[in-house]
């Protein structure tokens, strides 16, 4: 027999990868997609396709929402609220933590327990161990669908705000940009002498594997609020930033990655705090609402 009852809205690549997994789990799955045609290979490995999004509501205990975006979720969940009522959905859908909590809120009004979800992998990896997956909400839903959830990847409950998941993912991959783009910015750099971007791309793996310990020193400066560690301070900061775009410039290499920095750093000696730790930085990231 089954363990459940499942359904998933959405087969694209994430949500294929979702649907395929829970059904090699040994859950009942039912699928539905705006292309109907996406669900035949599913069908084919035994999975039930719904013609319309109720139907697929009707057919799961718990509902996992895998579309494109935040329009989309509510464009195809509202017609569908009241077939919803009492049950658990998990959207997993990228969505930022505003359109997360006004997703909830809605739920909330129709009786339906909600929980927001964020995926920190790519599809292949959905259903390894490498799979890290972020929820919050009703914390109800997450206990009952936490089975299910864990066939999918490594499963955390980030607390009761249903923003937080999202909030967290963002920040991870916002980190992840910066950081990559700095990778684009070596690449450009040393290509002007002839080195292939694979060479540099392995340094710079070297470099940054060497470095990515130091966060927990920034973190605790950040923390402790004094920025009087005595350590690199904006000053410093602010002529090592200067070196890096003045050789960028020299190489015919655009600086404007790294501009941004050195204004913030412009911006923080001009207000007194050039002797400050340069983490200090995080305050002129604050954006006055």
């Amino acid at each position: 027999m089954p363990k459940g009852n499942l359904t998933v809205l959405g087969l694209g690549a994430m949500g294929s990868a979702v649907a395929t997994r829970l059904r090699e789990a040994g859950y009942a799955v039912t699928v539905w997609n705006r292309t109907a045609a996406k669900a035949e290979p599913h069908v084919a490995a035994g999975a039930t396709a719904a013609a319309t999004v109720a139907e697929a509501a009707d057919a799961g205990d718990v509902v996992f929402v895998v579309l494109l975006d935040h329009a989309s979720v509510r464009e195809h969940l509202d017609p569908a609220a009241d077939r919803l009522r009492g049950k658990d959905v998990v959207n997993l859908t990228t969505t930022t933590p505003n359109q997360s909590r006004e997703t909830a809120a809605w739920a909330a009004e129709h009786g339906i327990a909600y929980l927001d979800g964020a995926i920190m992998a790519v599809p292949d990896m959905i259903g390894t161990p490498g799979a890290r997956l972020l929820y919050s909400g009703a914390e109800n839903a997450y206990a009952i669908a936490r089975p299910a959830l864990e066939t999918l990847g490594g499963a955390e409950f980030t607390g009761a705000d249903p923003g937080v998941a999202s909030l967290k993912d963002m920040a991870l991959l916002a980190a992840m940009d910066l950081m990559l783009l700095g990778y684009l910015q070596a690449i450009a750099m040393m290509r002007t002498a002839g080195a292939t971007a694979a060479d540099t791309a392995a340094e710079v793996e070297d470099w940054l594997a060497a470095m990515l310990p130091y966060g927990k020193e920034i973190a605790a400066i950040v923390d402790g609020g004094t920025y009087d560690t005595g350590g690199q301070n904006v000053d410093f900061d602010r002529a090592g930033i200067g070196s890096l775009i003045t050789a960028s410039r020299e190489q015919g290499v655009s600086a404007v990655l790294l501009e941004p920095h050195r204004k913030l750093l412009d911006e923080l000696a001009a207000a007194g705090h050039g002797a400050s730790d340069w983490p200090r930085i995080i305050d002129r990231l604050t954006i006055t609402r």
